[in-house]
């Protein structure tokens, strides 16, 4: 299990359209997607993949969907579901359907958003017993869950928010947390990774990376031109200015 979490606006859905993307067609993939439909998952997708505008592709899909569909089919291994509420039952039901159509659990299964699952305690926002729940279901079906979820907005803003932002109790079961701060006018997505149980991490989230983001064609790519990457310890990162997360500072 791991975990994406941002405010809103933060390019969370973005960002895992683009991981998707780079797995490739090898991973078969189960998307929940309640919190965007399929008319918009479709414009996201097909910008992503031909570096038009979300409003170029909305115009063609509603107006040419046969111009649209060889690039949409490019994702034929993913399969969606577009419950706006799902329940346990509702997932477990599409994921039987999944292995009843191609023999197998979905390698990577999706859930984006949290918040809109139906669960008892999650519109309390306490999901600690959810995700104790899609423990087991990870564990049954042998797929690799990555969770979207919300992180307070009463964290600072600017940078990404800490750990402790994340909502709801549902940051102890994930092996993997980042969060997010998206900023379309600059063009860039500072993420950090706040929880990793087999490497380096950041709680406070004040160490993280940029990536360049172009939201209006939802395309994310890696950028360590100067700053380098993952904790600034990239290849364009002088030896003296590489952080340490393992040392005493």
């Amino acid at each position: 299990m791991q975990m994406i979490a941002g405010p809103p606006g933060s390019m969370k859905t973005v960002l895992m359209l683009n991981i998707v993307d780079a797995m490739g067609p090898d991973v078969p993939t189960l998307y929940h997607s309640s919190d965007s439909d399929d008319f918009t998952m479709a414009t996201r997708v097909s910008s992503m993949l031909t570096g038009k505008s979300t409003e170029e592709s909305e115009l063609e899909i509603m107006t040419h969907p046969e111009l649209a569909a060889p690039t949409l089919k490019q994702f034929s291994h993913v399969k969606w579901s577009f419950h706006a509420a799902p329940t346990l039952d509702h997932m477990w039901a599409e994921a039987e359907a999944f292995r009843e159509v191609h023999g197998e659990y979905p390698h990577h299964t999706i859930i984006d958003i949290l918040m809109d699952v139906d669960y008892e305690g999650a519109g309390e926002q306490n999901y600690w017993a959810l995700m104790s729940e899609l423990k087991v279901m990870v564990r049954d079906q042998q797929t690799a869950l990555t969770i979207v979820h919300h992180t307070s907005e009463s964290a600072k803003g600017g940078t990404p928010p800490p750990r402790s932002a994340i909502m709801g109790k549902a940051n102890q079961l994930p092996t993997c947390i980042i969060t997010l701060w998206g900023d379309a006018h600059k063009g860039t997505l500072d993420v950090a990774v706040v929880k990793n149980r087999f490497g380096p991490q950041d709680a406070m989230a004040k160490k993280f990376f940029r990536m360049k983001a172009d939201p209006a064609i939802c395309h994310i790519e890696e950028d360590d031109s100067t700053e380098g990457i993952l904790f600034n310890d990239g290849v364009g990162v002088a030896d003296n200015q590489k952080v340490d997360l393992f040392g005493e500072d």
